[in-house]
């Protein structure tokens, strides 16, 4: 009896884990690609250089994130962190590649960029509303990424500016 105990409590603990990896793949997905395009267009680059990089970066950062993931939390839960680490895997794909397709069906990085920040916000706003209840640390944490991405892009287009002709 305590054994099905245990095993009810793991997988109460690896559903709850997977929102949470949701919710990370939801957030780290929509802040990296928003970032990305607001460099790419600040910089003015190519859709086929912005497209090379943001498959890249899918082939390479949803399963760098997860596996750190699941290497960090291993110790104390190996099935919580397997769990967490397919959950992860699994959105911040998803996202990265709905960007990606996004990006491939645009005319230009802009229009791409424009159209990601829309659904990318819808994303946020559905996974913010599924964690905070409270409207105004959901208001708080959409400001953060939106400073986030607005300082990459005030970033980037100073560095075109400044390095253009230079390079």
């Amino acid at each position: 009896m305590s054994s099905d105990k245990i095993s009810i409590s793991d997988n109460k603990n690896s559903s709850k884990s997977l929102l949470n990896s949701e919710g990370f793949g939801i957030s780290n997905g929509v802040s990296t690609i928003l970032a990305l395009l607001a460099g790419f267009y600040a910089t003015k680059t190519p859709k086929f250089t912005a497209m090379g990089a943001l498959l890249s970066l899918l082939l390479t950062d949803p399963i760098n994130d997860s596996f750190s993931i699941y290497v960090s939390m291993k110790h104390n839960n190996p099935d919580i962190a397997y769990n967490t680490f397919i959950g992860t895997f699994v959105s911040q794909v998803g996202i990265q590649l709905l960007f990606l397709i996004i990006l491939f069906y645009s005319s230009n990085v802009y229009n791409a960029f424009i159209i990601s920040s829309v659904i990318g916000m819808l994303l946020l706003l559905y996974d913010y509303n599924k964690r905070f209840k409270n409207k105004k640390a959901i208001m708080k944490e959409l400001s953060k990424i939106l400073t986030l991405i607005f300082i990459t892009f005030v970033i980037n287009t100073l560095f075109y500016k400044y390095y253009h002709n230079k390079l």
